[in-house]
């Protein structure tokens, strides 16, 4: 321990000697440190979180795999209760379904994020309220007889200011008295980390708070998670077996309901994320994960080379500490501990700045991140990250140059002006190799930046099918006032007339899902085809729209007709599909004419028309088949209001919102534009856009800094040399293209060196562009030739500088 306080004392020392070095270090790690703390933080917020349940490790959740649809898909309530009653490996299994819910009662209206759960929810998770108690199981026995809620810790905090009484008050929602009976733990916001929900209503409340209550007892409606405890000793991949055997029962017992479904399970803690959202994020972090890795490794060679800088100043000394007795080893934990100082003050600027930029980026969320379940905490184990990456950052940068500097030839080092050997650029030496490396990292690294933010700007020019620079909505769901059928249609009729008159509106309808928010999905079959008899049918988008929709979204009319206000809830059911359906359903035929039913409802539906292909979720899939009905014939209580403007959206959307408003002053209103709503579809790619720019532009940076270190040092180093050569007729130019020469040549290498890398990993990143390939030439030309005008400059700084050497004077200085 003594040695080790001599050995601190000594690095403190030596670093205070030469803080401009210490200070270029300790900025260089900072950023590297920082960039990757940062990231770390994000993907431990939402991928690495545990959930706040009893053994979290033995919760999976049961998702339905439909082979006509993509994806995962959810539960329905019937399907569930045969799993419930018929499974083997499950000690407890319950049901959920995240809901918007309106609050009233404590000022003006607002949402609340809540969950409608089966009885045993609270229980199957091992989850006690701190106060009060969880659902009894004759409360989620009957429809609509038991107005319970269990509260959230933070509802408790802001509403009733953290009353211990709370369970004798009651509060309303969607219009209804329900009776607090517990408080949930603080930091418990159920499974859905998208979806903090405040409050939990039992399952049998679903007349009065689910939007479309008819549905709940449909085998087909897949609108709920079921989740399971698994009993002891029973497996992951066991348990998903003998749940397949039960789906293949259901199958037989319900041939046209259950067609082709088989189950998946899937831990809880990986479904705490939406499948789409997962791998979003699971994607973008990748790539982030390795940029940023890529910008550390820049940092910690640009202090290798500070440190292979000061070593060869040190020469001498060394030389002379050897000379004297020192052990290599104890020089050697010398040299490591002064680099474990720079690492540890690296690693604390970094925490800073990972701090900072945390805060920034958290303020940039979009906004379907506003109801998340987390946040971007530094916990014990981003913490603990970011105390490894220091040290071994601090190793990594620090034992090359503490090895070479303790190898001298003490014959030579002990001259005079044996400290002043001139090191040669372009040579493969420690240095030379350094550069080349930072060089091929920056490429790498800008070559990310560039192909996200070309993807990024190319996205902004995809036509999604409508026109959505002069379109804004407003979301409402009369349901939560309570609204009958026949009062939700005279408020969309309202609604309707009240918009359209407003000056600065063009078009106004209405539709059930917001744009690119399809959530609908209906199972169709064709009348008159064999898979009507057999039972089959195909999942496919829906969406219910009013008449005149079309127009307003500008999506063009291929063939047939629109909506009509003489399709009537009397009238034969009607439908329009757009291309993509048609070409599926009936490849080669005229559409318009055709029948077809819908699971669950045993009426002919008649297309007659089809309407162009538009976005209706994701940009980076070709358009799926999407059939629309008519809002005449359908209603839906909730809806969004569709208003295409003369001018800017955003005026017309707060005069149309000042409009709905005087209707029911108790609706909670949701309105974005368009273009906000496309923001926010695209937020992983603008997002890791958005970093790596920054990560890229941290890279050139560090690479500028560090190639122009290095060349300079190299001149300084070789003051003696050049003064000869100018002495012996050498011109000012000869020594700058040397000079030039010389750095360019490290940069070319390094350059063909990061380009060879970045075709060979191009692919990782092919899932998360639009329009733009991960071979884009104008990006691997584009950004190649900045990185080298760049370098270029670093070069000739210290190359104009060593143009200045007077010979007299640098052979007297030797």
């Amino acid at each position: 321990m003594t040695g080790l306080g001599e050995d601190l004392r000594h690095g403190l020392r030596a670093l205070s000697k030469s803080r401009g070095s210490a200070f270029v270090a300790i900025a260089s790690l900072a950023l590297g440190i920082g960039a990757n703390t940062t990231v770390v933080t994000m993907l431990n917020a939402m991928l690495l979180r545990s959930l706040p349940v009893r053994d979290p490790a033995r919760l999976a959740v049961i998702y339905t795999v439909d082979p006509h649809s993509a994806g995962l898909l959810g539960c329905s309530y019937p399907n569930y209760v045969d799993y419930r009653d018929r499974n083997p490996v499950f000690s407890s299994l319950a049901l959920y379904s995240p809901l918007v819910m309106n609050l009233t009662g404590h000022g003006e209206a607002q949402s609340l994020m809540g969950a409608i759960v089966s009885g045993n929810y609270f229980s199957t998770l091992g989850v006690e309220p701190m106060i009060g108690r969880a659902f009894r199981p004759e409360e989620d026995a009957s429809p609509g007889a038991n107005p319970v809620t269990i509260v959230s810790y933070g509802l408790w905090n802001r509403l009733y200011a953290a009353d211990p009484r709370v369970t004798s008050r009651a509060i309303r929602l969607n219009g209804h008295e329900f009776q607090i009976v517990g408080v949930a733990p603080e930091g418990f916001h159920g499974l859905n980390s998208m979806f903090a929900a405040d409050v939990w209503v039992p399952l049998m409340m679903y007349p009065q708070v689910f939007p479309t209550p008819a549905v709940v007892n449909q085998r087909r409606a897949l609108y709920f998670s079921a989740v399971g405890r698994l009993r002891p000793g029973v497996g992951m991949a066991q348990a998903e077996t003998a749940m397949q055997a039960i789906a293949q029962d259901l199958e037989r017992q319900w041939p046209k309901e259950n067609h082709g479904y088989r189950l998946k399970l899937v831990p809880a803690a990986e479904a705490a994320l939406a499948t789409q959202t997962r791998n979003a994020v699971v994607n973008s972090g990748e790539v982030l994960m390795i940029v940023s890795g890529l910008v550390l490794l820049i940092a910690c060679v640009n202090v290798a080379n500070l440190l292979l800088a000061r070593a060869a100043e040190r020469n001498k000394e060394i030389a002379i500490r050897l000379a004297l007795g020192a052990s290599r080893w104890r020089l050697i934990r010398q040299l490591l501990t002064e680099s474990a100082l720079l690492a540890v003050a690296g690693g604390l600027a970094g925490l800073l700045v990972a701090r900072w930029a945390r805060d920034l980026l958290w303020s940039l969320r979009p906004p379907m991140f506003n109801h998340a379940a987390f946040r971007l905490d530094f916990d014990t184990r981003v913490l603990a990250y970011t105390l490894g990456i220091s040290v071994c950052a601090g190793i990594l940068f620090g034992l090359a140059p503490a090895l070479r500097a303790t190898r001298p030839d003490l014959a030579v080092d002990l001259k005079e002006r044996s400290g002043r050997t001139a090191p040669r650029l372009g040579r493969w030496n420690l240095l030379s190799i350094l550069v080349i490396e930072q060089v091929a990292f920056s490429l790498v690294t800008l070559v990310a930046a560039g192909l996200f933010i070309r993807s990024m700007r190319s996205a902004s020019q995809i036509d999604p099918g409508f026109d959505a620079a002069h379109l804004a909505t407003v979301g409402y769901n009369v349901a939560d006032q309570g609204y009958s059928a026949a009062r939700g249609r005279e408020f969309q009729r309202a609604v309707l007339e009240r918009v359209s008159t407003l000056p600065s509106v063009d078009g106004v309808t209405l539709a059930k899902d917001p744009p690119l928010k399809a959530a609908g999905a209906r199972t169709v079959f064709l009348r008159g085809q064999e898979n009507t008899a057999g039972g089959q049918g195909r999942l496919t988008l829906t969406n219910v729209v009013w008449p005149g929709y079309f127009r307003t979204m500008r999506i063009g009319l291929a063939r047939g007709r629109d909506f009509s206000m003489l399709d009537t809830l009397d009238s034969p059911r009607v439908a329009i599909v757009n291309q993509a359906a048609a070409a599926v359903f009936w490849p080669g035929q005229e559409a318009t004419g055709k029948s077809i039913e819908f699971g669950g409802e045993n009426l002919p539906v008649e297309v007659v028309g089809v309407v162009r292909n538009a976005t209706y979720r994701d940009f980076s899939e070709p358009p799926p088949a999407m059939i629309y009905l008519s809002m005449v014939q359908y209603y839906f209580p909730y809806g969004s209001v569709y208003i295409h403007s003369r001018g800017k959206p955003e005026t017309a959307l707060a005069e149309a919102r000042k409009e709905i408003r005087k209707l029911d002053r108790n609706l909670v209103l949701q309105d974005e534009t368009v273009e906000t709503t496309i923001r926010e579809t695209l937020w992983a790619q603008r997002l890791s856009g958005q970093l790596l720019g920054v990560f890229g532009l941290l890279a050139l940076a560090l690479s500028t800094i560090g190639i122009y270190g290095v060349v300079s040092y190299s001149v300084q180093r070789r003051v003696r040399e050049i003064g000869i050569r100018m002495a012996l007729g050498a011109t000012a130019a000869d020594v700058q293209a040397m000079v030039l020469n010389e750095g360019i040549r490290m940069v070319a290498a390094g350059v063909i060196s990061g380009l060879a890398v970045s075709l060979a990993t191009s692919h990782v990143v092919k899932n998360m562009l639009l329009v733009v390939g991960p071979r884009d030439a104008l990006t691997f030309v584009l950004v190649p030739s900045i990185l080298v005008l760049v370098a270029i400059f670093a070069c000739w700084l210290p190359a104009h500088r060593a143009t200045l050497v007077k010979p007299a004077s640098a052979l007297r200085e030797e």
